[in-house]
């Protein structure tokens, strides 16, 4: 058990000074992590158009709360922690990444925001009391300025939690009744492949087969271009039997098939 002896007036405020400076520097860095995680959640929730616009007031007021800080710092003959707001922005950006992987990610940031401003106004609380003790009354009014602003956020996010609730299940409902409900004459490329439709893949392998069934058997290749016009067009299908096969079989077959047209004229 530690020995303690009742502190003198003076001793008091000199700890109660000291917890202050360490509390200010916690909530200012605090204040990083909350203008990180709010900056990231507005790209993830124009679909909530109310939840939207306070965010975005929320962020103006983070901000000016972290220079009211500053202020208060300053006037204790302090500075912030550079180490302790790096990683407490790091850490904000942290969890705005990993909630946005969750199909019900603006849910878990309403959430996670509900329990970080209760935190934030039980910090500012603290400060309140720790200013008094510490002989710094002038800085009771810019912190409990703070203190209203988070509890009005607090307060607008639990009421409004069953309404953001409802939105997100309507969206989710939404795009799933669009998944089993494509429009009229809309195609999946997958099916087109699976069928064998023209211009695919599948198809291009289907022709080359049947023509080399044809060939196997001595019977006309099938083309693409049979439906062509005759007359030397380009793309007809050649009427001789020999010559069809060798517009299959390529440009030797081509010259083999001449050479024996001039070997029966012979």
């Amino acid at each position: 058990m530690t020995r303690t002896l009742d502190p003198t007036p003076d001793t008091l405020r000199e700890a109660a000074l000291e917890a202050l400076v360490d509390g200010l520097r916690n909530a200012h860095a605090l204040e990083k992590q909350a203008v990180a995680t709010l900056e990231a959640q507005l790209d993830r929730t124009e679909d909530h158009p109310d939840l939207h616009a306070r965010i975005r007031s929320h962020l103006l007021e983070s901000r000016e709360q972290g220079r009211r800080l500053e202020g208060a710092l300053d006037a204790c003959g302090a500075s912030s922690s550079v180490a302790k707001d790096l990683m407490m922005r790091v850490l904000g950006f942290g969890q705005a990444s990993v909630q946005s992987f969750a199909d019900d990610a603006v849910l878990k940031a309403v959430l996670a925001d509900i329990m970080f401003e209760r935190m934030e106004i039980a910090s500012y609380r603290s400060l309140v009391e720790l200013a008094d003790m510490a002989g710094k009354p002038e800085l009771r009014p810019r912190l409990e300025e703070t203190l209203h602003e988070e509890e009005a956020m607090a307060e607008w996010l639990e009421e409004n939690l069953p309404a953001i609730t409802r939105r997100h299940v309507e969206i989710s409902a939404g795009e799933l009744e669009a998944a089993k409900n494509p429009p009229k004459g809309a195609r999946n490329p997958a099916e087109d492949q699976a069928e064998g439709a023209p211009g695919s893949a599948v198809a291009a392998v289907q022709e080359e087969t049947r023509a080399r069934e044809a060939r196997a058997h001595g019977s006309p290749a099938p083309t693409a271009t049979a439906d062509a016009p005759s007359g030397g067009s380009l793309g007809a299908t050649p009427a001789n039997p020999t010559a069809r096969r060798a517009a299959s079989d390529g440009p030797d077959a081509v010259r083999e098939a001449r050479d024996e047209r001039g070997a029966k004229a012979r």
